[in-house]
Formats: structure tokens, sequence, C-alpha cells
């Protein structure tokens, strides 16, 4: 998935940090934003995972990419003839629908022409996500078999959607992307033979009951909200057709909004959610241009190293960013370190 932030290159650098400062016998990582969970998926094959995230949509990945470790049998629906669910719902005509919600919301068909999909694929996304909810409705799925259906349905999603990048704006003409029709692919499953746990909480109330060996943050840097930049995917995932309002289609926001995108609370929020940590190793993932201070976020985290040394890493954004604009030489991510306790 396109995901603001997304640590995907930065990977290899956040692994050997660690291992520079690992005992060895760490078996918990914790990665309190997990947002696309890559980095709860890529230790997933060395520790048992804690992935949280705010956003529902996040979450229900998680729900099948990190807790799970198998893929569902879809026993009930082999019984009346649905041998693989993904194959059945790729194939099934949706275009005679009546409008749907989804259609009326974010296709040219409602009154407010958003085009952040066409009709058929608008279509196709009331039909799969009503008939998956049918389907729990009537226990033809458990829910395991329910998470890893729309699990498959909001990551088929950004590869059909008219936009750049986030759901903060749709194109005003089709991209080529968006006239591809949706399909629906299994989803990849790792086993790590581990009870991996994920969640849909606040951040900093949920690390003071969690106790991990590694924590991993990667929280928001800038005054960009998540929740209006994945409305769409948020607003599927749920499913609870609210009233959207204004040229984007937006959603009540209000409980999604993140203490790490204001100003004049980021700083404080940082500070509350280490000193609660209840973890050995602890990095933290930002960007020099971030809302704190580069000066602010190695303070914070060198008051509660233990012995207050800090490990800073400094990555430049063309080392973890493919395409960058020349503007941009200047940027760079810092990764810091600590040990806790």
């Amino acid at each position: 998935m396109r995901f603001i932030g997304s640590k995907t290159n930065l990977l290899t650098n956040i692994e050997e940090i660690l291992n520079e400062h690992s005992d060895g016998d760490e078996k918990t990582f914790f990665d309190v934003f997990a947002g696309s969970n890559v980095v709860s998926e890529y230790f997933k094959k060395d520790y048992q995972i804690f992935s949280n995230d705010i956003l529902y949509f996040s979450y229900i990945m998680a729900k099948i990419s990190i807790e799970n470790n198998e893929t569902p049998s879809f026993k009930n629906l082999k019984n009346i003839g649905i041998e693989n669910p993904i194959d059945f719902l790729n194939q099934i005509d949706f275009s005679l629908n009546e409008v749907g919600y989804y259609e009326e919301n974010y296709s040219p068909s409602g009154k407010s022409k958003r085009m952040y999909f066409t009709v058929e694929n608008a279509k196709k996304i009331d039909g799969i996500r009503t008939l998956i909810d049918k389907w729990k409705l009537e226990s033809l799925i458990d829910n395991l078999e329910y998470y890893y259906l729309l699990t498959s349905l909001i990551q088929a999603i950004p590869f059909i959607s008219n936009i750049t990048g986030t759901y903060g704006a749709y194109l005003k003409k089709w991209d080529t992307r968006a006239l591809k029709p949706l399909t629906l692919k299994a989803v990849k499953i790792v086993n790590n033979n581990k009870s991996n746990l994920s969640f849909n909480e606040n951040a900093n109330n949920l690390v003071k009951t969690i106790k991990s060996d590694i924590a991993y943050l990667d929280p928001p840097y800038n005054k960009r909200q998540y929740a209006p930049n994945y409305h769409v995917l948020e607003n599927i995932a749920s499913n609870k057709k609210p009233e959207l309002s204004g040229v984007t289609g937006l959603m009540d926001y209000s409980n999604l909004k993140s203490t790490y995108s204001m100003q004049k609370k980021a700083k404080e929020s940082l500070e509350e959610l280490i000193s609660n940590i209840n973890s050995k190793h602890i990095i933290l993932s930002y960007n020099n241009e971030g809302i704190i201070s580069e000066e602010d976020l190695i303070n914070i985290m060198q008051n509660h190293s233990f012995n207050k040394k800090v490990d800073i890493k400094r990555i430049p954004y063309r080392k973890y960013k493919s395409k960058i604009p020349s503007i941009n030489e200047g940027l760079y991510e810092i990764l810091i370190y600590i040990r806790k306790f």
C-alpha cells in the first residue's frame, strides 16, 4: 500500500541499529504506530509482535497479516459450493446493481460527482462490502475469515483509486490505474508460531498496559492528520456509512485526531509516551523537518535512557525515497535508539 511515511526502505536500517544493541534474548516487538504494518510484517519472522494503530483499516489488516498465522479455511462457504471466495467475489457482475453508498459518495454517479473511483469499481466495492457483511451475519464466515476478506478488499482499493497517493483529494481526470477493474488478491500470511496481538487504540494509553523487549515508534511528524488522508479506506473498513461533507467527502474524524500532528501538543505527547513505555529497547523514527525539533527529540530520548546514552542514525531522504525533487536535498530520517533499563 502507498502510505505516508512508509518505512519500507528503512527496514534494514532499523534492523541494523537494533542488532547493534540487542542482547540476543529479545522475544517481543511492539510496533506502536503501525500504519501499513510494514515494520511489523518485517520483524514478524523474529519476534512475537504487538501491533497498534488508531486507524481501523490498519487494525483490520493487522488482524490478518500480524495477529493471524494461517489462511482461513472458509469451510462454511465451501459447504455451499464457494471453493475460493476471492475468485468468487472477483467474478461477480455488480454492474446492474442499484446505486449504493460508496458509488453515491465516491463516484461520478453521486450528486457530488466525486471521482475517487469509476462507477464500475464503486459498484464492485458496494457489492463486495455488502456481501462480506451478509456472509458474516449468516455465519457463513467467522471473524478471521471476515477480516481476511476485508483485508483483501482494503489492499486492492489503492490500486484503482484516482488519487496521487492519499485520499486528501481526487484527480479531476482519470488516472490509468483508476480505469483498471478492482481485483481482490489472496493476502500474504507469515506464520511465526507466536501469539501475536493487534490493537486499535490510542498509543499513549496502550503503552501503559504492554510490556515488550523492543518498542518501535513512528509517530506522525507533521500537521497533516492521517485520518483525512485515508478517510475513504477508513470509511469502507468500518462500513458505518456516515454522512459525508465537503468536496472531498470527509466523514467526521474528530475521534481520530492525533496530538502528534498538533504543534502545541506533539512534544508533550512524545515525552508522556516514552516515559510510560515498558520496554528495554526503544527506537524512534522521525523526520528532521517534523514538528518536534531534532534537539528536543534527542533530549527526550536521552532523559529516559538508563545510562543517558543515545545512538543516532541519520538516513538521507534520497536513500529511502526513490524519487525526490532537488528541494529535498536537506531532508533526512533520524533513527534514535535508547536502552530504557
